[in-house]
């Protein structure tokens, strides 16, 4: 069995708001969001995020499945569901979200079930690499990680197609690594410090 456990950090995420007529970024707590991506049965965050098809209620996957096992209808609504094969389907979009928004979850989950299957060798090779924590496929970063990250100038005119700018971009792939100056900076660096960043260079 796998117990996870799951604190809400103070992390701010980034609405839009329109103000005389120009889009404004406005700082919004996570706090704000987070019964949009909390389980309604743990009231934690989503592990595994799980849809019932029928009436689209999200929970964590084996959160849904201990339910349906007593009860044969959603948590939420109270629509009924077929407990011997109920229609629920796992969310990975939603999953993505919320693992992209709450900081350091997806690597302590990954490191959780990496912990569980190592002391039990049996299941853990008819398992899924992301079921036994071992998941390349997604790109999360941590706050702690650090990236490089190169910003070129795209010299583009209106009348260019988009077949030429595949070609240009392709050019800039093609030039030597030591040509090109990277930035080095947090995974999690805000878009307004990179313009901010761009914008001194430029002054």
């Amino acid at each position: 069995k796998m117990v996870t456990s799951n604190k809400q950090p103070d992390k701010k995420i980034v609405k839009m708001a329109e103000q005389n007529g120009a889009v404004v970024p406005q700082r919004t707590l996570l706090g704000e969001v987070n019964e949009h991506i909390t389980c309604p049965l743990c009231r934690g965050y989503y592990i595994d995020a799980t849809t019932i098809v029928e009436c689209l209620h999200s929970f964590c996957r084996s959160c849904i499945i201990k339910h349906l096992q007593v009860k044969s209808y959603c948590p939420v609504c109270e629509m009924m569901i077929n407990a011997a094969k109920p229609n629920i389907k796992l969310d990975k979009a939603l999953q993505d979200i919320v693992y992209k928004l709450v900081p350091g979850l997806f690597q302590r989950e990954m490191e959780r079930r990496q912990q569980f299957y190592a002391s039990r060798p049996g299941p853990a090779a008819s398992a899924t690499p992301e079921q036994r924590g071992e998941d390349t496929e997604r790109i999360i970063f941590s706050p702690e990680d650090v990236i490089s990250f190169s910003l070129e100038y795209a010299d583009v005119t209106d009348g260019d197609s988009i077949s030429s700018k595949s070609s240009d971009s392709n050019e800039c792939q093609a030039q030597p690594s030591g040509s090109r100056r990277y930035l080095q900076c947090p995974a999690v660096v805000n878009i307004s410090h990179l313009k901010k960043f761009l914008s001194m260079k430029f002054d």
